[in-house]
């Protein structure tokens, strides 16, 4: 179940964190989590941490395969694509908090490590203590009470004062990508990831980025295990269900606006790699009504 978190007044904690606020938290058991799969999607400023409570799962993070188990905290930084599979999970359970205004010294805004760092870390023998963090996140989330939103905000400080010296950032370097030149593939789905939402072919990537069909087609499958275009349907399906958890916008508008031609072929592609038609998901998922 989410939850989210309506606007309140807060005081300022610190420097790292005093605009931090959530924005929702999930606790999503092991039932829930193999019925109801998220497909790769990215959150706008916005910062996730996973604790994983029970089992175990392989998470794509950015395009790399890691794997998660109890104690383990994920994290996914803003706008990194991302997915749990839970077709290869074994009894896995999780909290989820939602957070923005997180700003670490040397790091871009809503991320807690470089691009070449660890997604995941343990929590070790502190997993108890991490495990009531969250659990008490979790649980003043549910409270629409403005008495309760220092409270609420004071625990994900200290949460984030835990979690990041794990990651031990040195505040004098600056957020620097990988060395090295991008491969082939990863100019192919960075430039898929800036145009999902438009009516492309593989004939337009291939013409934006002067590559045969036939290379962008073998090159993005050897890296990612996926055709360039099952990656731009799964980036629509990811973007639609943000929206249909997130507002009652009409299923017609958000089929259209993340890139399907027709309300018929997003049905479809929606249960084919979710599992539920679009509606069903939003009813387990949410409580907003459709407009």
């Amino acid at each position: 179940m989410q939850y989210f978190v309506s606007k309140r007044g807060t005081s300022a904690i610190n420097n790292m964190s005093r605009n931090a606020s959530v924005l929702y938290a999930s606790y999503i058991n092991k039932d829930e989590f193999l019925h109801i799969p998220r497909t790769l999607h990215c959150h706008e400023n916005c910062l996730e941490l996973v604790l994983a409570l029970s089992g175990s799962c392989i998470i794509n993070i950015d395009g790399s395969a890691y794997t998660a188990e109890a104690g383990d905290i994920i994290t996914y930084n803003n706008r990194i694509y991302h997915r749990e599979c839970s077709e290869q999970s074994h009894d896995f359970s999780l909290y989820c908090i939602g957070m923005t205004g997180v700003q670490v010294s040397g790091l871009p805004g809503n991320c807690l490590s470089r691009k070449d760092a660890s997604k995941i870390i343990s929590t070790g023998s502190d997993f108890e203590l991490f495990k009531m963090l969250f659990s008490r996140i979790y649980h003043l989330a549910q409270i629409d009470d403005v008495k309760q939103a220092e409270l609420l905000e004071n625990y994900l400080h200290v949460l984030l004062s835990e979690v990041v010296p794990r990651y031990s950032p040195d505040e004098s370097y600056a957020f620097l990508p990988l060395e090295g030149k991008t491969s082939p593939a990863e100019q192919i789905r960075s430039w898929l990831s800036q145009h999902y939402k438009e009516k492309i072919t593989l004939k337009d990537v291939a013409d934006a980025l002067a590559l045969s069909q036939d290379y962008i087609s073998h090159s993005f499958k050897n890296q990612f295990h996926y055709s360039p275009m099952q990656y731009v349907t799964t980036l629509r399906i990811g973007e639609a269900q943000i929206r249909l958890i997130e507002t009652s916008d009409k299923i017609a508008d958000i089929a259209m606006d993340v890139g399907f031609n027709n309300i018929g072929n997003f049905n479809r592609s929606f249960l084919d790699v979710v599992g539920v038609p679009p509606r069903k998901f939003r009813q387990i998922h949410s409580n907003t009504p459709e407009k």
